[in-house]
């Protein structure tokens, strides 16, 4: 393992990166595979190139949606270490196949670079969804282990556009580019049963975010609101112009009064995480609740971009069918 640096500067850097302030997000941009077939390969991604010398046989994907696109690509083959989030059965799609990778650690939020290094990896992955991700990128790319950091998945579509540039990154591209041809066709598939194209209906998703944090309206940025568009209906929170996710409070969900809501279950909990707003004597005034348009769905659903948006686009065209 390169051993350019001590325990100690990790600690001063991590102490470092630490304070700094939460880094804005910025739209997805489409990677663009710069040399196709044989290793080395290099690609470009975010404006940076990173070169890949061959082919990949310790990945580690830090963050939990790049973690679900390689277990999607090799079904844990190759793979040295995961983030723990794969192993939850309601954030993830595939909680029994990550049970075969032994080592399971922190989110890149939760990052211990000299953890990392320790696993000698060839390929290290990770979204730069949140201010820590960004500064565990900065400290990890000083020891020369090609790393791909993508900025967060905010549709089906970057999802979709990541799982190529992933699937070309690791040896992956046929299989990749197959799976992604079959989403879209399913997409499209479900896409035709759709009939209120004039007449939208609104979309509330509340959510956990977090162990203990109640529920929060799942805002712009979030992959949720994408599905709810793809199904041809309106995300509710536009009506109160939301510009991210936040904590649901009870005057803006009755300013919205969608159509319908969908409450995520974070970890098996069903309502009884949304315990206050339910038992508020206003939520029974809403259009939504009068007309019983509440559906409870596990998170790995919504919450998440990962392959099982698909079936939470089917399940929401079938439920507004209804």
């Amino acid at each position: 393992m390169n051993r350019w640096m001590k325990g100690a500067s990790f600690t001063l850097l991590l102490a470092l990166a630490a304070c700094s302030q939460e880094a804005e997000q910025q739209p997805i941009q489409p990677a663009v595979q710069e040399e196709v077939g044989q290793y080395p390969k290099t690609i470009t991604l975010e404006g940076e190139s990173v070169t890949i010398e061959q082919k990949p046989e310790k990945i580690l994907p830090l963050s939990l949606d790049v973690a679900e696109i390689v277990m999607q690509l090799t079904d844990g083959e190759g793979v040295v270490a995961i983030s723990k989030g794969i192993e939850d059965p309601y954030l993830s799609t595939y909680p029994e196949s990550a049970s075969k990778i032994t080592e399971h650690i922190a989110s890149a939020v939760h990052i211990d670079p000299e953890q990392i290094l320790s696993y000698e990896t060839d390929l290290l992955l990770l979204t730069k969804m949140h201010g820590q991700e960004q500064d565990a990128y900065d400290i990890l790319r000083q020891a020369n282990v090609p790393i791909l950091a993508f900025e967060t998945m905010r549709s089906m579509e970057a999802y979709r556009t990541n799982l190529k540039t992933i699937g070309k990154a690791i040896g992956e591209e046929e299989k990749a580019n197959n799976i992604v041809a079959q989403m879209e066709r399913e997409i499209a598939d479900i896409q035709g049963a759709i009939t209120w194209e004039e007449d939208k209906p609104s979309v509330l998703v509340l959510s956990e975010v977090g162990p203990g944090t109640g529920p929060y309206m799942m805002g712009p940025g979030n992959v949720s609101q994408d599905i709810i568009e793809q199904a041809k209906a309106i995300p509710a929170v536009q009506k109160i112009g939301l510009e991210r996710s936040a904590k649901a409070e009870m005057e803006q969900v009755l300013k919205m009064d969608p159509d319908y809501i969908i409450l995520l279950d974070w970890k098996g909990e069903k309502e009884a995480a949304y315990e206050a707003l339910l038992n508020d004597a206003a939520w029974q005034t809403l259009r939504a609740v009068k007309e019983g348009r509440i559906k409870v769905v596990e998170a790995k659903y919504f919450l998440n971009p990962n392959a099982a948006n698909i079936e939470g686009l089917r399940m929401l065209v079938d439920w507004l069918g209804e």
